[in-house]
């Protein structure tokens, strides 16, 4: 099946075939939404599984699985999948999943062997320890793992990793709310008001810059 998404210019260079993606910015910048239709372009195209992160997620309602299955609807794609209340299985045979990282142990983690696509949202919560994890377990040929995040400090590990010095099979793009070309006015009002009421978190919640204080 032919399925065209659309892309926001500023996502465009992450379509390349790559082992470590990474969009990193403020919010209302479409970084979730971008990866949430990556997941379902690859579970069209491909029999794979794809594992959805976190570092920690309690229940469901904290993961991107609403998402999912909301971009499942507006592309007109239910008889694709099947949507169940633990996971997501696509008619090409794969799998969908959703964890948080922080209920692994070093053998709990090999049950997400096999798995081709990784994708952390929120990354910037991710322990090292779950990173180190998690970049041994997804082995597959061809395999990709993607973090999407809004930095909070400089020494958080997936900025370290991905932004201080990133694996040389790596692409990271920045992303911010100026990037996003579907934002709503409702919210173009909300980011109005924190810059001209609060420069600091204006430039934390919405630029991605660093937390300040």
């Amino acid at each position: 099946m032919e399925l065209e998404i659309p892309v926001a210019e500023v996502f465009v260079p992450l379509l390349t075939p790559k082992r470590y993606k990474g969009a990193w910015g403020g919010r209302a910048s479409a970084k979730s939404h971008f990866f949430a239709d990556q997941v379902i372009r690859v579970a069209m195209q491909e029999k794979c599984d794809i594992i959805c992160l976190r570092e920690t997620q309690l229940s469901l309602q904290q993961s991107v699985k609403k998402l999912i299955e909301i971009k499942i609807e507006v592309f007109g794609l239910g008889k694709y999948f099947n949507v169940l209340q633990t996971h997501i299985e696509s008619s090409r045979g794969g799998r969908i999943g959703f964890q948080g990282m922080q209920n692994h142990t070093a053998d709990s983690i090999k049950s997400l062997q096999g798995y081709k696509y990784a994708w952390v949202e929120e990354a910037q919560n991710f322990s090292q320890r779950s990173l180190d994890l998690l970049r041994p377990t997804i082995r597959e040929d061809d395999s990709e793992i993607w973090f999407s995040w809004n930095p909070n400090q400089p020494t958080d590990p997936v900025d370290v990793f991905l932004r201080e010095s990133p694996p040389p099979d790596s692409i990271v793009v920045k992303a911010n709310y100026t990037d996003n070309p579907w934002l709503p006015k409702v919210m173009l009002d909300e980011i109005e008001y924190d810059k001209r009421r609060d420069p600091d978190k204006y430039a934390h919640v919405w630029l991605g810059q660093y937390q300040s204080n």
